[in-house]
């Protein structure tokens, strides 16, 4: 009986099959979108790290870090200010690891934990996936309230920006 327990154990685990994949970051994204009653501005990081885990084609886990100091808008000034409110030399990376995954045909359910200015929150986002070759492709976006990571929000003309920040996402893993 024992033997026939492993025997249907390893043949379970045999036919599961598992994969890994990284983000290519030379064709993958991650932007922001913030404004002010003056004007509108973005930044772009194009060099993200992270992994997926696939459990017979469907995505299981999903991780990502990126740099603050990798977003740029192309401007400098803003660049940098960016940078000292959000602390980037006490707290350089953006985590994201999930915790719960439902993935259909072509959209994907993800949750997980965000750590952004040394808070963790809970996140949900709904994501468009689709396949090609040995690639995947995740895309979408989602709104972040900068006060739910305290922090600070800079001022002009004694107007802080808006709190609710657009995060926008374009992911290729192979």
């Amino acid at each position: 009986m024992r033997k026939l327990i492993f025997i249907f154990v390893l043949s379970v685990n045999i036919l599961s099959s598992q994969e890994i994949l990284r983000i290519d970051n030379s064709i993958s994204s991650i932007s922001y979108y913030g404004t002010h009653f003056l004007h509108k501005w973005d930044a772009t990081n194009n060099n993200i790290s992270g992994l997926i885990e696939l459990n017979d084609n469907q995505v299981s886990k999903i991780g990502v870090v990126a740099k603050v100091t990798d977003f740029k808008s192309g401007n400098s000034n803003l660049d940098s200010n960016s940078y000292r409110v959000l602390e980037a030399l006490r707290i350089p990376n953006i985590f994201f690891r999930s915790s719960e995954i439902v993935d259909s045909l072509d959209l994907i359910n993800v949750s997980g934990i965000i750590s952004f200015h040394d808070i963790e929150k809970d996140l949900n986002v709904l994501l468009n996936k689709s396949t090609e070759k040995d690639k995947i492709s995740l895309s979408g976006k989602f709104l972040i309230n900068l006060s739910d990571f305290n922090v600070e929000r800079p001022s002009l003309l004694l107007q802080k920006i808006n709190n609710e920040i657009e995060i926008h996402i374009n992911l290729i893993f192979n």
